[in-house]
């Protein structure tokens, strides 16, 4: 797999998936169908010195998008985030956490990463939980959308814990470009 930075090209697909009803009802925020707010978007991201955004390209297919954000390098951790487009590559989302882990940990040398999940999202809650990740609790009410209030699952995975439980999945090394 492949994590490829964001350009301008790509802001089309972003735009198109971050707005269907698949995705964006798992997401805290809804987004005007804008081509023009994704470029401004883009020119955030870029500029995020916490953060990491990549589109995930697996046999030469960009099938979604990946990121790390909030790093605090001081206490070095983050907290990562996905979502699959291209739905014929969606089990691909159950190893996504390996590759992430096995990143983060590795080349970015950070000691914990967590995932905040939105209580509708039991599929990514299950997935955290299989590759070991600890749920350390919830926000209750913490997000609403469509006048309904959600809470929201915190999970955790520390290196250390990684190095316990990760060993099965250590040939999952995304090759990132920069």
């Amino acid at each position: 797999m492949k994590w490829i930075p964001i350009e301008e090209q790509h802001l089309q697909q972003i735009l198109d998936w971050r707005t269907r009803e698949d995705i964006t009802r798992y997401m805290y925020t809804d987004i005007e169908y804008s081509l023009e707010n994704q470029k401004k978007w883009l020119n955030t991201i870029r500029a995020d010195q916490k953060g990491f955004y990549w589109l995930m390209e697996y046999k030469g297919d960009i099938i979604g998008f990946i990121s790390i954000t909030d790093i605090d390098w001081r206490h070095k951790r983050g907290a990562w985030n996905f979502y699959i487009g291209d739905m014929k590559y969606a089990m691909l989302a159950g190893f996504l956490g390996a590759y992430m882990y096995n990143y983060a940990f590795t080349e970015l040398g950070l000691e914990k990463l967590i995932g905040e999940v939105m209580d509708i999202n039991v599929g990514v809650q299950k997935l955290h939980l299989k590759q070991g990740a600890r749920l350390v609790g919830k926000y209750e009410h913490h997000i609403c959308k469509n006048n309904m209030w959600h809470d929201v699952h915190v999970f955790e995975m520390t290196k250390d814990r990684w190095q316990e439980v990760g060993d099965k999945f250590k040939k999952y090394i995304p090759e990132v470009q920069s």
